[in-house]
């Protein structure tokens, strides 16, 4: 459940941003590809996915972590380290990417402008 909190607030925000960029491809454009876009940001949303899975096992691995199926192996400390190094630091990189992004996102600034002028080429018949 607090995973689930911590997460909201992110995934509000990036999937608020698709929707954004939607108007922002159909200003700058001339054509509205709500599909394509979103299409990208799931696919985006499932190799991220995938890269941070393959990560934290190349993570694990390198510590020397021990898999095992019937969970009878002990994990030398290393690889205990590693756990919970990732799960400290994990976030903490994950924030300052967040922050990075969010300070070089400009359309917010000028969404408002955007879209009235979509609205007026809607009006006037031309998008």
């Amino acid at each position: 459940m607090v995973r689930a909190i911590g997460l909201a607030p992110l995934n509000a925000g990036v999937f608020g941003m698709i929707g954004d960029v939607v108007e922002y491809g159909q200003w700058k454009t001339h054509l509205r590809q709500e599909s394509m876009i979103f299409a990208g940001g799931s696919i985006g949303t499932k190799v991220g996915s995938g890269v941070a899975s393959a990560a934290m096992t190349g993570f694990l691995a390198a510590a020397g972590y021990v898999s095992s199926a019937g969970g009878t192996a002990v994990q030398p400390q290393a690889a205990l380290d590693m756990i919970v190094n990732i799960y400290k630091y994990g976030p903490m990189i994950v924030a300052a990417a967040a922050v990075v992004t969010l300070s070089l996102y400009h359309l917010d600034k000028q969404y408002s402008s955007i879209m009235e002028e979509l609205t007026r080429r809607e009006a006037a018949g031309v998008l």
